[in-house]
């Protein structure tokens, strides 16, 4: 599989080859933020403060909030003023008419059904189950698609999670397509955080956390949401460990829409070697940083080819990434690549494998070195002094997805507590 999957991942090329062009890159943005900062003068955004003692400092300027014109806000209003009240099952009938996203759940033995009105009985388990109010206010004993025996059945043999999966891949698609969901992006910006849940029983799937728990134990709910506004993936995780160990296979095993180039996160844990990770399998990790002044930044050269000073942002390029490391490492980075593309072993495991006692193993190191290529490129974006442009990309992203979250926790806080977390699968279907 060697082939194929070096192919997908763009790394048929020598390791030299390889990261001398990643050096160039790296080289030209360096040259181009310092550039702009001369140019900017005393407009820009960004000043370094480098003190008698101790190691230079950034500033960044917070990002302003941009207004709402009056036609935007007179848009909303006129929206929001067409939308029909309508109630829940309606809904989902309507939105089958459109994706036939009801279709994506077969039987188990993946036969056909001679079962009469199917769909009535998975609109009624679906508003059943996602609301979190069990069976009892959709069951109508008058009505043979909503007897008690009938929503049991289905619900044992025809929701799972792969038929989940590939519903939710059908709204992806139909979403898409829409024209103005066209004009917010192209399904290639996706953020990934996480929800939390209270789960009163005790489960070995629950784990404590008295910062979101208190005394008690619950589970995260990670999702992954694109800027096209469609959730494309997500993964239950016990207690609240750290999200970044669980972001990569949440985004390898998306139910659909096109492979995220760009990945956002809300002050997840950014080690270099996460940068690493997620470099060589193709995503541009861009999290949230929570304080930009001590964070290091790196320059890279080549023998053959000495860099040249970076002007005014010279003081911060002190930190050298080391390429040999890289290069004795990099057959073993590449299997590494394939085994995770091709789903033979979890990202949280292998990221946890990469440190011991504390420390990073000589194979973590490498891919230390490697993302720190990654993550200062990704520093030189967000410290731009003229254009904030990629600030506000991440900043937009991040607002999507909370608003997201927002919607659920509302949801949420109208259930008593003992309800919470009443079944795995509200919270996987409480997108």
């Amino acid at each position: 599989m060697r082939e194929d999957v070096l192919a997908g991942l763009n790394l048929e090329a020598p390791v030299e080859k390889h990261l001398a062009e990643r050096v160039r890159v790296l080289h030209a943005a360096w040259q181009q933020m310092a550039e702009r900062l001369e140019e900017a003068g005393d407009e820009a955004k960004v000043s370094i403060v480098v003190p008698d003692k101790g190691w230079p400092k950034l500033n960044v300027e917070r990002l302003g909030a941009l207004g709402e014109s009056e036609s935007l806000r007179w848009l909303r209003a006129t929206t929001a003023a067409m939308f029909p009240r309508i109630d829940l099952p309606d809904l989902l009938f309507e939105v089958h008419a459109w994706t036939g996203f009801l279709d994506a759940f077969v039987h188990v033995s993946e036969g056909g059904t001679r079962m009469d009105d199917l769909a009535t009985s998975l609109v009624a388990l679906l508003v059943s189950e996602a609301c979190n109010i069990g069976l009892s206010p959709v069951i109508n004993t008058d009505h043979r698609a909503l007897t008690r025996d009938r929503l049991a059945h289905v619900d044992q043999y025809y929701l799972r999670g792969d038929t989940l999966a590939a519903a939710n891949a059908l709204l992806i698609k139909a979403q898409s397509q829409v024209p103005i969901v066209q004009h917010w992006g192209g399904g290639l910006l996706a953020s990934v955080d996480g929800l939390r849940f209270i789960v009163p029983k005790h489960s070995i799937n629950t784990g404590p956390s008295p910062k979101f728990f208190h005394f008690k134990r619950g589970l995260t709910w990670l999702n992954a949401i694109n800027d096209q506004v469609s959730g494309i993936g997500q993964l239950v995780v016990a207690g609240t460990p750290r999200d970044s160990l669980h972001i990569l296979d949440a985004l390898l095993n998306l139910d659909g829409g096109v492979k995220p180039e760009m990945v956002t996160t809300d002050n997840a844990s950014y080690s270099d070697m996460v940068f690493g990770v997620f470099d060589i399998l193709g995503y541009r990790f861009s999290p949230r940083f929570a304080d930009l002044l001590d964070q290091r930044f790196w320059y890279a050269d080549l023998p053959s080819q000495p860099r040249e000073p970076y002007g005014p942002l010279e003081a911060l390029a002190r930190n050298k990434v080391n390429l040999t490391r890289i290069t004795t490492w990099w057959p073993d980075m590449l299997r590494v690549a394939g085994s995770l593309i091709t789903n033979q072993v979890r990202a949280y495991d292998l990221l946890r494998m990469f440190g011991r006692e504390g420390r990073p193993t000589p194979l973590g190191q490498a891919f230390a070195e490697y993302g720190r290529i990654a993550k200062t490129l990704h520093l030189l974006a967000v410290i731009d002094p003229i254009d904030d442009t990629y600030r506000r990309r991440v900043n937009r992203q991040l607002t999507i997805q909370e608003a997201h979250h927002t919607l659920a926790r509302e949801r949420r806080s109208t259930l008593p507590a003992d309800q919470w977390g009443h079944d795995l699968w509200a919270g996987l279907k409480v997108q």
